[in-house]
């Protein structure tokens, strides 16, 4: 049997402006130090179709696809992060809290041989946050958006996913 490889404990994130026909983006960022224990990657089940007879009874039912959600917490973002994110400029002023565009983002766990994400179409929110405990923070959140561009003069068969697994080829530091 062949060793596991965990993707637990320290990662990073990294992300860059999606590109052309959905693809993922060519040159990231890191967003910085990570909270401990605050990156989760969910997923919430979607709306069903159902057809259903006189008195109530199902006879058919479609599934349809949910969301898949990543979120994290940055201690003590940079205004460089804000910038990249276009809602501060580089002296730290805040003109915005939204985030524009399509964004791609990496997850490299701290092992090598363990398994990340690339997800190259999300949307970002981010809310900053302050507390005594914590100093400041900023929660981004990762809606991961199915891609569905086909790039020109391909047949489409890289497109049409919402994120692809990777196997890390170094130990974080």
């Amino acid at each position: 049997m062949a060793k596991k490889i965990m993707a637990w404990s320290k990662c990073k994130i990294e992300i860059g402006k999606t590109g052309d026909a959905d693809a993922m983006a060519t040159e990231l960022t890191d967003i910085g130090v990570i909270s401990n224990q605050s990156s989760t990657l969910s997923a919430e089940a979607g709306d069903a179709l159902t057809a259903t007879a006189t008195g109530g009874e199902i006879v058919a039912e479609e599934p349809q696809e949910g969301t898949l959600q990543l979120q994290t917490t940055v201690i003590e973002p940079t205004n460089d992060l804000l910038k990249t994110l276009g809602i501060a400029d580089a002296n730290g002023k805040v003109t915005t809290h939204v985030v524009s565009g399509n964004w791609s983002v990496k997850v490299t766990p701290k092992n090598k041989g363990a398994i990340g994400i690339k997800a190259p179409k999300t949307t970002i929110s981010y809310a900053p946050a302050w507390d005594e405990q914590n100093g400041n923070t900023g929660v981004l959140t990762f809606n991961i958006l199915k891609t569905t561009e086909v790039a020109a003069g391909t047949d489409g068969a890289d497109q049409n996913y919402w994120y692809e697994r990777f196997t890390t080829d170094a130990a974080l530091k």
